[in-house]
């Protein structure tokens, strides 16, 4: 039964060659589209190495310091007693925001206050964000710095291909060694391996190189670094200065992804309690615990409220997906609804001989998901092809779109979803028409 629906909708297709490249057209150009997205959700928001563990991780990017004043507003309420106006006066009490200053936490921050979080299993303090000019053999090369503890290799895990991560000693004893990436190796001296050893020079300083590891495919957060440096190498000043804002960085991460709650309460609890060192200027802390889909929007978004922004984030990416899913379904239905009323006649006769709705149904659902399949093979196609494109050109700085088994997955669910949604409801509709006006020529005319 399947070889005949098969060979009659091989048939069909080619009969009908304008509704069929229309079809395949709207579904391979709407599963690229598709794909390329899915693709890059992946690699922006799945758990890829360096951060395979991100569920479980929270984050601390950014401090506010704000100078709070009380505001009184009074209310004056009017009424009459017999005919004598009585007046009640009634005041109420909020605080008012007169300056903001918001900037990442400093190390000193960091270790005075944020060491000790009961509800983590670890956590690490890092600085990312350094430029650096190298010019070698008369071309300028820029290389993105971070500067690490040694806890940062055991929270994220980055794929070494030689060498190791620096331990808690040699950040102690200040050596100056430094974990590079494959890109930096390639930029900086001309290969992708054998780098161990070997010294490169950043900032008027000699660092040797002690281990290599695998360039992270997203441009997100600290991973687009090219160096990473213990950051006891940083000026005495940064390690030394005294303020509660500079260029630090905090992560935590927890046992479960069931711990991020407590993680984020108790730091918020922890800030509460923070004495500030200047009243006079700056009364209150504010501090943003985020998750790392809450830090991922925040910073696409940057809405003064994080919950706000994830909402935003997440609104748009759905209104996205369903702009790019609904509507190429909705001109699908549209299209076989026009393809199938055609065969009205076709249907009449095999409803005389025998047929019944369920035959006619699932034949034409069968045809509407081979066509999708086939349209989802030609925008898986044009999906890789663009994916390539897109790497090459460095269209997005730093982060390389792959596919996987989880891509290539979505993309056959996509396609049978398509073939399903588009075809059954056109495939009803006729399969319970009577024989009789189905054989009638100009029954939809």
């Amino acid at each position: 039964m399947l070889k005949n629906y098969f060979k009659i909708a091989l048939k069909v297709m080619m009969r009908k060659k304008f509704f069929s490249f229309i079809s395949l057209f709207g579904i391979s150009f709407t599963l690229m589209i598709l794909m390329i997205l899915t693709a890059f959700l992946n690699t922006e928001l799945g758990n890829n190495a360096p951060m395979s563990k991100k569920d479980k991780m929270v984050f601390i990017d950014q401090l506010s310091l704000l100078y709070m004043r009380p505001d009184t507003t009074m209310v004056l309420d009017s009424t009459y007693v017999g005919e004598i106006l009585e007046v009640d006066t009634s005041y109420t009490y909020d605080k008012e925001q007169t300056s903001r200053s918001s900037s990442s936490p400093s190390l000193h921050f960091l270790e005075k206050h944020m060491k000790d979080i009961k509800a983590a299993d670890n956590y690490s303090f890092y600085s990312n964000g350094h430029s650096y000019d190298v010019f070698l053999n008369n071309n300028k090369l820029t290389l993105e710095g971070c500067y690490t503890d040694a806890n940062f290799w055991e929270i994220f895990d980055f794929q070494f291909i030689e060498g190791n991560a620096f331990v808690k000693q040699q950040l102690d004893n200040q050596e100056p060694i430094a974990v590079i990436t494959e890109r930096a190796a390639i930029e900086y001296f001309g290969r992708a391996r054998q780098v161990l050893g070997e010294e490169i020079e950043l900032d008027r300083k000699i660092y040797k190189v002690s281990g290599l590891v695998k360039t992270p495919t997203s441009g997100q957060m600290f991973l687009d670094s090219d160096v990473y440096i213990p950051y006891t190498n940083m000026h005495p000043k940064a390690l030394s200065e005294t303020h509660f804002l500079s260029n630090f960085h905090a992560v935590y991460l927890g046992s479960s992804p069931s711990k991020t709650p407590l993680i984020k309460s108790e730091i918020e609890k922890t800030a509460s309690f923070i004495k500030m060192p200047n009243p006079e200027r700056y009364n209150e802390l504010e501090i943003y615990a985020l998750s790392f889909v809450e830090d991922y929007a925040h910073d696409i978004v940057d809405h003064d409220e994080v919950a706000q922004s994830k909402r935003i984030f997440a609104g748009t990416l759905i209104g996205l997906l369903a702009l790019f899913f609904l509507l190429p379904i909705l001109n699908l239905i549209n299209v076989n609804i026009s393809r199938i009323m055609e065969r009205s006649s076709e249907i009449g006769v095999r409803k005389a001989f025998g047929a019944d709705a369920k035959d006619i149904l699932f034949q034409f659902v069968f045809e509407n998901i081979l066509l999708t399949i086939i349209g989802g093979m030609i925008g898986f196609l044009l999906a890789f092809v663009l994916l390539y494109l897109i790497n090459s050109s460095q269209v997005l700085p730093d982060t390389i779109l792959a596919f996987d088994y989880k891509v290539f997955l979505y993309s056959i669910a996509i396609c049978l979803l398509f073939g399903v949604l588009s075809g059954l409801l056109p495939a009803y509709r006729m399969s319970k028409i009577h024989i009789v006006n189905a054989l009638k020529q100009n029954i939809y005319g």
